[in-house]
């Protein structure tokens, strides 16, 4: 990742959440950060010209295979939700799609549907890994993260209060160096004692 990169996410985190009127220790829904950057969010039940077996082929026969996909058209984005997924990872599916939005990121391949619709097919692997970055900030910022890990070390807890799952809280709590500052400060708390 480019420099400062990770420092721009958290930095952009708090800002929408300021935007947003939310605390940084606490939930962002992801629908209303949507609604903020003008964004429409749908399941592929909500789309009128989705064949009831194309709905079931993506939703029951092979829900695995999709998490969400941008759809762009006239200007405007349009992020699909897999409403097979669990509501954690429907929330961080939607918080990294609306990173590439943010982010700008061109897809390095789309298609265009017969009705002139452009999906972003795939990502490179760097804006991927900034889309992976700047979600994970906008669901679980550093330092709100930081606070509520100080009260409660508990992932599964942290995600109940965050609204996000226990890999997304670990993986955060791990590459934002959380853990490592944490150990740091209860051997110095130990030998101030």
């Amino acid at each position: 990742m480019r420099r400062g990169f990770k420092s721009w996410c958290e930095n952009a985190s708090s800002d929408y959440r300021s935007h947003l009127g939310l605390v940084l220790a606490g939930p962002l829904e992801p629908c209303d950060l949507a609604r903020h950057l003008g964004v429409l969010v749908q399941t592929p039940n909500d789309l009128p010209s989705l064949s009831r077996q194309s709905i079931t082929q993506l939703t029951m026969v092979d829900p695995d295979s999709w998490s969400a996909v941008t759809v762009a058209a006239g200007g405007k984005n349009l992020v699909i939700i897999n409403s097979a997924h669990a509501r954690t990872r429907q929330r961080s599916s939607l918080a990294h799609e609306l990173a590439h939005i943010i982010l700008n990121h061109r897809a390095s391949t789309t298609s265009v549907s017969e009705e002139g619709f452009l999906f972003r097919d795939r990502y490179d692997s760097e804006q991927e890994e900034e889309a992976d970055w700047l979600g994970g900030a906008l669901l679980l910022p550093r330092a709100g993260l930081l606070s509520v890990y100080r009260r409660t070390p508990s992932s599964e807890t942290i995600g109940q209060i965050f609204g996000v799952s226990i890999k997304l809280v670990d993986w955060r709590l791990r590459m934002t160096g959380i853990l490592v500052q944490a150990k740091r400060e209860s051997r110095w708390r130990r030998r101030a004692g």
